[in-house]
Formats: C-alpha cells, structure tokens, sequence
C-alpha cells in the first residue's frame, strides 16, 4: 500500500508539480480514483451494450440519467443525458425539447441520412416562434406535438379524465347561476396575459359594450377578487374553493393566446370541467374535440361582438336553451365518439413524462428498424405543428398592424437562415 501510495504522489508532482502533506496526498490521490472509477463506471453504463442505438436529449427540459430503456417488443436503447459525451461516443438520435432549444447551439454538423433529430412541443405558436415556419420543422426527422398528425400526438394533453366531462363536483344548476345574477355579471373572463396574437383583449373590450363581463387579473380588470384568491390565484386555478367560485359563472371566456390546429388548452377543458359555457377561440379544429356538439359557443358561429351578445342574452332569457350546452353536466353525456376514441386509445398524453418515454421508444424503435436496413427517413412538415399567421379574435382575419404578425414575419427570416446555416455547415 505504501509503495502503491509512494507512485502515486510522484506521479502528482511530476503532472501538477505540486508539494502536499501527507494528508491532503491521500486527499487528492483518493479523490483521482474516485473520479476515474466515477468515469469508467458511468462509460460502462452507458456503453456496456454495444449493439444498442444512442439517443441523446440534446436540450434540458426532462429528468433522467444515462442509462438503457426497455420497450416494447424488447427493443431497447442507450440513453445519455449529458452533452459532453457527444464526443466520445456515437449518437444515432437526438431529441430537441422545443421550448429550451437553442438555435445557436445545435449538434453540428447535421447529417440526416444518419442521425436522426425529434422535435417535442406542446406549447403554443408564442413560445418558438421560428417553429411556425416548415423550413426549421423541415430540419427535424419525427415529432411529438399536439397536432394529431405527429408521429406521437397529443391533443388532448390538458384534459384529465373523461370522468371529468360529466363529473358535478363543481357545476351550479342553470337556477342557481340565474340567481347569481344579482351579484355576478353572465360572463367571467380571467386573465394576466395582455398581449396575445389572437388579441383577446381587444375582443373583450368591443364585447363589454353590448353585454357584462366580469374581468378578474391584470387584463382589463373590472372586478376585484376575493381576498383568499388575490395572493397567487395563477398558481391556484386547480384547486377547489377556486373552481367552485368561478362555476358560478353562466359562460366564461376561453381565448386561446394562438390559433393552431388542435392546441386546446385548460382554458376550455377547464370550463368543461366546471360546467360553464365557454365562449371559444383558438383551434380550427376544436368541434372535433367537443364533448357533444353543442358544448361550447365559437366565435366563429357569431363573427361579431353585437352578435354575439345578441346570442348570449337569448340563453339568457331561456334556461332549456341554455341548457342545451351543458347535457355533458345535466345528462352525463358524451357523444362524440372520436373524443372517447382519442382519450381512450392514447392514454399516455394526460402526462407529459409519459409523452416523452412514448416519443423515446419511438425514436429507439426507429433506429433499430434503421439499423436492419429499413428506411426509416422522414421530415416533419406543417401538419405536425400548424399554426398559421396570427388571426384576431376581434375580426377573425390577420390584422397587418398585430405586432405579432410582424414578429411572425421576422421569425420567418430567422427560420430561413438557421435552415441554410444548418444545412450547409460542413
């Protein structure tokens, strides 16, 4: 031992040509070891099954340690989290959580005839807005994203069960709510994020001219809340002395702060949950997500304020009317079938760690069927995350003077040449 200790301590000086006591020697020697032992260790555990595919998370956004995933049909991968070894080791896929990607810092040179690049996002167009445009989508081979056409989809990701949707923990009869009237106005609209692309705020402000509106937040503010709410409300949406105050509500806004394809957000699944009407702007798509077909009022079915307050204040003078938007409540009914379908057959998507374990085998599945010469290259295209140019709330078209549509524009110019920077790096 102490011979073994006497080489060690020439070796230390003889590389940092430095003089210790006799303790901090073994302090420094025993810490060497422990940090090659640590090193081959974790190349071991990383590397000790040299016929399995690596992928990489190449942003932060998800937990996890190097290590091997099982999945199904025993297919199985190394997975490494740290991107220092990206260059000891050979990667076969990496995957890019959108919202902390980083388009200066990308894994380059890009070769996608033999690496493969996952693209997961599930926020809305606001968040990447380079993401809006298919030449960057273009960049990446498979995606995971609230478009029902990604390879791992998840449009339903903010609904929480279907128990949900018929559930009257929190729904007032229509009397009750009738009888509110006295001390609540017919609509709630409750938010802190006043410069949206859809322009909800301005919707809101034509609005409150034909009808009233209770506005809570920081947007427009008419009303104050109550004092146990005021703290930190955002942080408290779910809870339930909360839900039950704002079900008291005959109809609640629900603006979506973008318009794409099947981004559906808790602003309408939250209404649903309480029995409220929601008022609804935001996905194209969302009559195919509708518990029944008459379970929420779209801006699109009533295109101006006028008209729609007109409407509004018909349900308001007619309770079996009214009620016809709330038969998920009053009969525990759910007739669209390809909601239950939807829920039903992909169950991961209530979870967003699940979403990523299902979107990693995925990937891995794909590299092994590369790996026995079956051509698995494909691009993502807009289908997989489509979101047009911002559309105002207010007139249902593009407005030109929408600072977001210029901010669109110009995140378009980044896209093209991030594309062409990618592309030609050699």
């Amino acid at each position: 031992m102490c011979r073994v200790f006497k080489i060690w301590k020439k070796i230390y000086r003889r590389i940092f040509k430095v003089t210790l006591n006799e303790v901090a020697w073994i302090g420094a020697i025993s810490l060497t070891i422990l940090l090659i032992w640590t090193w081959i260790n974790g190349e071991t555990k990383v590397h000790k099954h040299g016929d399995y595919p690596v992928i990489m998370w190449w942003t932060s956004g998800f937990p996890g340690t190097s290590e091997t995933i099982h999945c199904p049909n025993n297919i199985k991968c190394d997975f490494i989290n740290d991107k220092n070894y990206n260059k000891i080791f050979n990667v076969d896929a990496y995957l890019f959580y959108a919202s902390n990607i980083k388009f200066d810092d990308l894994p380059l040179p890009r070769n996608p005839n033999d690496i493969l690049w996952g693209l997961y996002h599930e926020e809305s167009p606001r968040n990447v807005e380079e993401l809006l445009h298919e030449k960057i989508l273009s960049l990446f081979n498979y995606s995971a994203t609230f478009s029902r056409y990604s390879d791992i989809p998840f449009p339903l990701q903010y609904l929480e069960s279907l128990e949900d949707i018929t559930s009257t923990k929190y729904f007032k009869p229509t009397r009750v709510k009738t009888n509110l009237l006295n001390e609540l106005s017919p609509i709630l609209y409750l938010q802190s994020d006043c410069e949206t692309a859809t322009e909800r705020d301005i919707y809101v402000k034509e609005l409150i001219k034909f009808i009233d509106i209770d506005s809570y937040g920081a947007c427009l503010n008419n009303k104050e809340m109550p004092t146990k709410f005021q703290e930190d409300y955002l942080n408290n949406l779910n809870d339930d002395d909360f839900l039950n105050y704002i079900s008291r509500y005959k109809f609640v806004l629900a603006i979506e702060n973008g318009v794409c394809d099947d981004y559906v957000t808790e602003k309408f699944w939250r209404a649903i949950k309480i029995g409220t009407v929601p008022i609804y702007f935001g996905s194209p798509t969302i009559k195919d997500w509708l518990p029944n077909n008459k379970s929420a009022i779209l801006l699109e079915d009533f295109p101006t304020p006028k008209i729609m307050s007109e409407h509004l204040k018909k349900l308001l003078n007619n309770d079996n009317l009214y009620d016809e938007y709330l038969t998920h409540k009053t009969k525990e009914e759910i007739t669209n079938k390809k909601l239950i379908d939807e829920f039903i057959t992909r169950q991961y998507q209530r979870d967003t760690l699940e979403v990523a374990s299902k979107f990693e085998c995925f990937i891995c599945e794909k590299l092994h069927e590369k790996k026995v010469g079956i051509q698995v290259k494909r691009v993502v295209s807009k289908r997989h995350y489509d979101c047009p140019k911002p559309i105002s709330a207010l007139t249902l078209q593009v407005n030109p003077s929408n600072d977001w549509v210029y901010t669109w524009e110009t995140a378009k110019k980044r896209a093209d040449d991030i594309y062409q920077r990618v592309i030609n790096f050699k």
